[in-house]
């Protein structure tokens, strides 16, 4: 009887270690090659996670909210061999660098104040005040800033604490729809220019921006103000 050659061997157990590789892993993989050849990234920041709870290309928001929640508590137990490579495609990360971080801290600081370093915050109508106030703070040293690039990580930043701490959308006494407009405006003519020129890469942080701004022109235009809340940043 003949035997298989070494070749043949070889390419088998190539077939069958690719094999083993789930998308999860693959999708890391790739990830974590890319932060580890651009030293400047610190590390990546979460836009979208995956749903547990819906089935594999559905939109539901609602659960890919919840996923995010629980990643970080249940990614040690969880069996990541199950997802599909549909649902890692969903994934969604920007790339956070030394300036990206600080701004995220300062920015969490100007948007909540004194509470910011409070483990328990309360917030009522009085918050909206404190964000309008804020915003306008906010955009004059934007306007300050001399490159594409600063600007983008200001704006990014200032957009995620924005939509984090977002009981202002729902708890005011009007005039945040002007604010609201304001920022959608100050993307759109940001995005005109290209990934060079806002020091972002195509692969994670531009998808993840953009994801970021999807869902934030959900979460405020689905909560009523008069007149609507438009954020229309494309």
């Amino acid at each position: 009887m003949s035997m298989p050659s070494a070749s043949t061997n070889s390419a088998a157990a190539t077939s069958e270690t690719a094999a083993e590789v789930t998308p999860y892993q693959a999708y890391f993989t790739k990830l974590n090659t890319f932060k580890d050849n651009n030293p400047k990234i610190l590390g990546p920041m979460i836009i979208r996670g995956i749903s547990k709870s819906r089935n594999a290309g559905s939109d539901d928001d609602d659960s890919d909210e919840m996923e995010e929640e629980e990643e970080d508590s249940d990614e040690e137990d969880e069996d990541t061999s199950k997802y599909t490579a549909d649902q890692i495609s969903s994934l969604r990360y920007i790339m956070i660098t030394k300036r990206r971080s600080d701004l995220l801290d300062e920015t969490r600081q100007l948007i909540l104040g004194d509470q910011a370093n409070h483990s328990i915050m309360m917030f009522n109508t009085s918050f909206s005040y404190a964000v309008l106030d804020g915003f306008y703070h906010f955009k004059k040293e934007y306007g300050k800033a001399k490159s594409p690039e600063l600007k983008f990580d200001e704006l990014l930043a200032y957009t995620y604490i924005l939509q984090e701490y977002d009981v202002w959308m729902h708890d005011n006494e009007g005039g945040m729809d002007g604010m609201v407009k304001d920022l959608a405006g100050m993307w759109k003519r940001l995005l005109k220019n290209d990934d060079d020129k806002l020091g972002i890469d195509a692969e994670y942080t531009r998808p993840g921006v953009m994801q970021l701004l999807v869902d934030f022109k959900k979460k405020v235009e689905d909560n009523y103000s008069e007149p609507p809340f438009k954020f229309n940043f494309q």
